[in-house]
């Protein structure tokens, strides 16, 4: 017999002050460690991080990625640097060599033969390598893009790459920090954080998963300008629960099954001082396939202490978000208080999705209340209401008061949702039935269809705009190719978290927060709502082209930056009085620097005075 919802919102209630009661009893006892525990050093604060161009031998500066400029090296820096005669005589510039590096790639017939030369050159020559992926960012940075390519995640265990990721071990616990410091760089201003418990659609990678670590990086410096030297990849390896990695004798990670909840918490809360003592507060961490609950719950306890921003929950979220914030402008500039949106499944994205318009709402002026009540949830049980039995954890938030339903088909049909969003890694699970529904509930019904890699997603385009007779909006989590229906032509939209977090990371870094409330996604979702084109619009996308990448993560990070300090989050002083031009100044130029310094002739120098110069003619 199912209980009375008094019943069940009354234990939900004691279960919610038991964990206040002993989260109230740990707050103290965290407060203190923080207050006593010793600081290094607050990063955000170090302007100028660039090494004596005198630290480094020639012969160690062909070796180092940063420094290395193959051909590039001049006349006199191969001289004074004593390479002289180890490279070939030609000096080439670095847009000559990137020529070079385009028709190499050009060459290559598969996808692996393209990462492996990308990867290999990343390691040997940093410069060139950002250079090459500038030059036509929409074709070449697919190419090191693992969530386009995530086969290429298979094959991390074959192509292991030293020196671009930090891997901490559940067994280094208590030596957290010692481990952080052997990192050879000291000003780390953001890290890239995941212990590949869900990756893309796919599941348990365990440390596998580290090319999509470094595609983050990859895509900040190239998309925002972030320069390299600020960024660390890490792997948190706790073990997997993959069977198959378990058993796999190339596996480079742990092979032993994840801990306990609470044995994780110890562990990621000592990683989280570690970076507070070294590198200050205003370091922020991007968390990236987490499991739904950990995500959830590492945002709850720290958000408040320190930066912190979960790339699933909160950036993808807020590309949906924007996404339902351009439809609305483009149809009739409707209030977003008029959608009614109903998620199907319980991914991090949907969640977080929730999370975000429940805060966009109250920004449009709705109380708690209503503003849940345009927010519902479904999964295969039927529609999460308040009494149902067998609730997710993750979905209980998001229970509402309603008669019991059984299938997605009839909450469309009483609900009327205009908005459905998928995130359950169940392929067709919008049958045809389930899209007519939402072409009689909506007259311009939006359809997300957010499960990654392509084969899992709810639905394809083609199903969507055949069954609501062309008239949906539709957003993949995947790249789609334009599809053609009544001889029109439209685009599917491409939901990914690459066109919204770099400009994001770039606005949260400069500004210094300390902390990322949900209101900054909402701005930033906003701002890149008003950025989708005309054209791009009359095909159904209802985001900017990515050829405009650079352009667009410049205006998001003006948006965040003016914001933080509109609300009081920036720690920055003094204020810059022109932010856009302030942003573009801290950009990362790929140009060759001089290793050596300009030489000159003292016997030149004119002396100040008579008196210096009779001892400097008489003495000198």
């Amino acid at each position: 017999m199912p209980r009375s919802p008094r019943t069940s919102r009354e234990k939900a209630e004691q279960k919610q002050k038991a964990e206040n009661a002993l989260k109230c009893g740990t707050d103290s006892e965290r407060t203190n460690r923080l207050e006593n525990m010793p600081r290094e050093m607050d990063s955000f604060w170090v302007t100028d991080t660039d090494a004596s161009n005198c630290m480094l031998k020639g012969q160690v500066m062909l070796r180092t990625d940063k420094a290395n400029k193959g051909l590039g090296f001049t006349f006199d820096e191969r001289r004074v640097l004593s390479i002289h005669g180890l490279l070939p005589a030609s000096v080439r510039t670095i847009d000559t060599q990137v020529t070079c590096c385009q028709m190499v790639v050009a060459a290559m017939s598969s996808p692996l033969q393209r990462y492996t030369y990308l990867i290999t050159l990343s390691q040997t020559n940093s410069w060139l390598f950002y250079r090459f992926l500038l030059s036509n960012i929409e074709l070449y940075m697919p190419m090191i893009d693992a969530s386009s390519y995530p086969h290429l995640l298979e094959y991390h265990k074959m192509l292991f790459s030293f020196g671009k990721v930090l891997y901490i071990t559940i067994k280094d616990m208590g030596h957290m920090h010692q481990v952080l410091s052997n990192w050879p760089v000291k000003y780390v201003r953001y890290l890239v954080v995941s212990n590949g418990a869900s990756v893309q659609s796919l599941g348990d990678l365990g440390v596998n998963q580290m090319p999509a670590l470094t595609s983050v990086m990859h895509q900040n410096v190239v998309y925002s300008g972030i320069h390299p030297k600020f960024c660390l990849c890490v792997v948190l390896d706790v073990g997997t629960n993959n069977e198959e990695l378990l058993n796999d004798r190339f596996y480079m990670g742990l092979k032993e099954r994840r801990p306990s909840n609470e044995l994780y918490e110890k562990f990621f809360e000592e990683f989280t001082l570690a970076v507070i003592r070294k590198y200050g507060t205003h370091a922020l961490i991007l968390c990236q396939d987490f499991e739904a609950q950990k995500a959830k719950r590492q945002l709850e306890m720290y958000r408040e202490r320190q930066c912190i921003v979960d790339v699933d929950f909160q950036c993808i979220a807020a590309c949906a978000l924007s996404g339902v914030i351009a439809c609305n402008n483009a149809v009739k500039r409707v209030l977003f208080s008029t959608n009614m949106i109903l998620f199907y499944g319980a991914d991090p994205t949907n969640v977080g999705m929730a999370r975000l318009c429940i805060a966009y709402l109250k920004r449009e002026g709705l109380n708690e209340v209503s503003a849940r009540q345009r927010i519902w949830f479904c999964d295969a049980q039927g529609l999460i209401v308040i009494g149902r039995e067998g609730i997710p954890e993750e979905l209980l938030e998001f229970a509402n008061y309603h008669e019991p339903i059984l299938t997605l088909v009839e909450a469309i049909q009483q609900l009327k949702p205009n908005v459905l969003v998928g995130g359950c890694s169940q392929a067709n699970v919008f049958t045809p039935d389930v899209l007519r529904a939402m072409e009689q509930s909506a007259e311009q019904p939006i359809i997300f269809a957010l499960s990654r890699p392509a084969s899992l997603a709810e639905c394809t385009a083609d199903a969507a705009f055949a069954y609501t007779k062309g008239r949906c909006v539709f957003i993949s989590g995947s790249k789609l190719p334009p599809i053609k229906y009544a001889n029109k032509m439209y685009q599917p939209g491409y939901c990914s978290s690459h066109i919204l977090l770099p400009g994001l990371t770039m606005g949260v870094m400069l500004a210094g927060f300390t902390t990322v409330p949900d209101e900054t996604f909402c701005v930033a979702a906003e701002r890149l709502a008003h950025m989708v084109w005309p054209k791009d619009l009359a095909m159904r996308n209802v985001f900017p082209p990515m050829r405009k990448i650079q352009c667009i993560s410049l205006h998001m990070a003006e948006a965040v930056f003016t914001y933080a300090f509109r609300r009081g989050l920036a720690t920055l002083w003094p204020r810059p009085e022109n932010p856009l031009e302030y942003i573009k100044s801290k950009m990362y130029e790929s140009n060759y620097n001089l290793h050596t310094r300009e030489i000159y002739c003292m016997q030149d120098r004119k002396i100040a005075t008579t008196e210096s110069q009779n001892f400097y003619q008489l003495n000198i």
